[in-house]
């Protein structure tokens, strides 16, 4: 028996050496980037952790502001350093606005994507999350723009995802930037002028400011405070024009890359009235405060917003597919809200989200009947992933068409320190889209060149469009070669 003790002690101690000696090999590891510390505005690595077969790198990340303030987030990657060593440039997932966790992070790095995310800290802090209208906007596109600029990033595979305020961004960011090889968006707002009204009706019988277990739309009301957030730097006027601008109903037509977008019928919290007039499952108001609305046409907000997504897309460019619940799917009680641990023990099987390969927009529209008082983005529990999506456009070929006149204009006029559309703030200062000059200007420099260099034929498309455009700002032709003079990105 003591014999058995002294082996077994022995192959423990073999075992936690081996471990502690591979820890040690994996933390002398050099981190895969370094800080920008010869570019003016640039980012700082504030810590590099090896995990294994990842490394993990949080930067500092400093942007302007909305309200033209300088300013900085955080960002982490999480990069898988064996498939960087095979390959030395990797495609990247961005996931924007929410922070994803390192967890979450590592399924998608596993197959071979660089991952990255904001990090946030505390209200007090230096990073805390804000609006995604607000200077989440201009901390997700600088921090897009970074990776951008990273040596160990394949810039024509950057795949953009995000859910709720991160669906909006990703559409967002779709449209600012580019290229962008794809786009996942989980329950996006696309018009916010709609989506606020449908709070500002349902704010008073929501039950704004009572506990889950007695408010009588416990999960709505607990968001209707992201309305709050906006108007602290628009106006509270759901007629403005600034609402439609905002949303990315306006700019549909500058997102040339496919885009798989996810809504479900018993949403409460973004409405599937902005999508669709096909769809629609008609609450029983009689569960419902008196006075419930969502009627997209009864609802006050401007004119220019008052088209649903799939009247603003050409019909053969986009393809739907209605899903049924799935097998041990469930109905979402106020208890599980309140407590998760009453939920089911066996719940649906992680199941591949359809989409297309042939049509720019797949809309997959999850049919669970008309929504409940209590249901969140879902009525249902639903178990999907993007898998089949993500999977190919890690390798898929970026499309010559993918930039058009209008795509190539709206980066012109970025290298120029120009937006579309500029938008008005509560404080009548015009709002900051755009980050640095010097950032700008070589975000859009590495973008176009990006493209040029993917083949004569994409190098010739945009020598075409650049000639046919009114703005020049990089002389009277453009191309791969004069491009590439153009930048040098320090180390």
């Amino acid at each position: 028996m003591r014999k058995t003790y002294r082996i077994s002690l022995l192959l423990t101690c073999i075992l936690f050496a081996t471990l502690f000696t591979l820890s040690i090999c994996s933390s002398s590891q050099e981190p895969a980037i370094q800080s920008e510390t010869g570019l003016e505005n640039g980012v700082t690595i504030v810590s590099v952790k090896n995990d294994w077969d990842y490394q993990i790198i949080t930067a500092r990340v400093p942007y302007i502001g909305i309200e033209r303030d300088d300013k900085t987030g955080l960002a982490r990657l999480v990069i898988p350093m064996k498939e960087l060593k095979k390959k030395h440039k990797l495609p990247m997932f961005c996931h924007v606005h929410y922070e994803k966790d390192v967890s979450g992070a590592k399924k998608w790095a596993k197959k071979g994507w660089i991952v990255s995310t904001a990090v946030y800290t505390p209200p007090n802090g230096e990073s805390p999350i804000d609006a995604a209208l607000g200077n989440g906007y201009n901390l997700a596109r600088a921090i897009i723009q970074w990776v951008k600029r990273l040596p160990i990033v394949d810039t024509t595979h950057i795949l953009i995802d995000g859910g709720s305020q991160g669906g909006y961004m990703a559409l967002a960011m779709s449209a600012d930037l580019f290229p962008v090889i794809a786009t996942h968006a989980d329950v996006p707002v696309v018009n916010w002028a709609y989506n606020f009204a449908y709070f500002e009706a349902n704010r008073e019988g929501a039950g704004v400011g009572l506990p889950l277990d007695q408010a009588p739309m416990p999960v709505l009301s607990s968001v209707i405070g992201l309305a709050d957030m906006c108007y602290k730097y628009f106006p509270r006027d759901l007629n403005h024009e600034c609402w439609y601008y905002l949303s990315p109903i306006s700019y549909l037509s500058l997102i040339t890359n496919f885009t798989l977008i996810t809504c479900a019928t018993g949403d409460m919290l973004v409405p599937i009235e902005q999508m669709t007039r096909d769809y629609i499952r008609q609450p029983d108001y009689s569960q419902f405060p008196q006075g419930f609305t969502r009627d997209f046409d009864k609802l006050e907000f401007c004119s220019q917003a008052k088209k649903v997504f799939e009247e603003l897309i050409p019909k053969d460019n986009y393809e739907i597919f209605l899903l049924t619940p799935q097998e041990n799917s469930y109905e979402i009680t106020r208890g599980m809200i309140v407590n998760s641990k009453l939920k089911p023990k066996v719940g649906p099987k992680k199941v591949d989200k359809p989409w297309s390969k042939t049509k720019q927009w797949s809309l997959v529209y999850l049919d669970e009947g008309p929504p409940t008082p209590v249901a969140g983005h879902t009525k249902l529990e639903w178990s999907l992933s993007p898998d089949s999506f993500v999977d190919y456009h890690k390798t898929a070929p970026l499309p010559e068409n993918i930039l058009t006149s209008e795509k190539l204009e709206h980066l012109l006029r970025r290298y120029m320190g120009e937006i579309e559309h500029p938008v008005m703030l509560n404080n009548n200062k015009l709002s900051q889209r755009l980050n640095y000059t010097n950032l700008e200007q070589m975000d859009v420099s590495i973008s176009l060149l990006s493209y040029a260099k993917i083949s004569p034929k994409h190098e010739q498309k945009l020598q075409e469009l650049y000639t046919q455009s009114t703005l020049k700002p990089f002389g009277p032709s453009i191309s791969a070669s004069s491009l590439e003079k153009m930048y040098e990105i320090p180390k």
